[in-house]
Formats: structure tokens, C-alpha cells, sequence
């Protein structure tokens, strides 16, 4: 689903329009980034937490035609995380696989 679908139901959901809903889902992840890059950990009760996870940089080898031997460094670097709660992933559900799925 894309962003755009994706404010559009929740306009439709909230009763709300559509410039307010793209306001709102805008401003709310500039901020947990906002809060995350400064070193938070960002809890929204009884939905989850988001949080930076920092990773080690480490060596690679480059995929250049005329060198296949090239490398290259990788610098530390953090990933956005997402924890649900408990209840949230108990509201989860799959939906059954079509035939075409297989």
C-alpha cells in the first residue's frame, strides 16, 4: 500500500480531510525521527516503540565491472526499529493464501 492510499483511508476513517490527515502523518514522522535521532526511544502506548539500532561498519566488496576485485568501507549506521506490543501482535492477522500464492 502506498502512503498516499494509505492517508487517504485514514482521512476516510477519521472523518477528517485530506490536507489535515497528510498534515498530521507528516508531522507525526518527522517527530518520532526527530526524537530517534537525537536518542529516544519512542514509546506510543499500547502500540509499540520505535528506536534507532546501531550497526558496525564493516568491509565490502563492490560490484564494478571493470574490477572485480574492488572494496569498499561501509560506516557505522543505524536502522529505524519498530517493537509492537504484546496486544497489538495478538490483533495481527494473516490472511488465507490464495492458490496463485503457492
Amino acid at each position: 500500500m502506498s502512503k498516499r492510499e494509505f492517508v487517504q483511508r485514514v482521512s476516510k476513517r477519521a472523518g477528517l480531510s485530506l490536507r489535515t490527515t497528510q498534515l498530521a502523518y507528516d508531522a507525526i514522522f518527522e517527530e518520532i525521527l526527530d526524537l530517534v535521532n537525537a536518542g529516544n526511544r519512542v514509546t506510543l502506548t499500547g502500540f509499540g516503540k520505535f528506536y534507532a539500532q546501531p550497526h558496525k561498519g564493516h568491509n565490502v566488496v563492490l560490484n564494478i565491472r571493470d574490477d572485480a576485485h574492488a572494496r569498499g568501507q561501509v560506516d557505522d549506521y543505524a536502522v529505524l526499529k519498530f517493537s509492537a506490543t504484546r496486544e497489538v501482535n495478538k490483533k495481527v492477522t494473516v490472511p488465507p493464501r490464495s492458490r496463485d500464492d503457492t
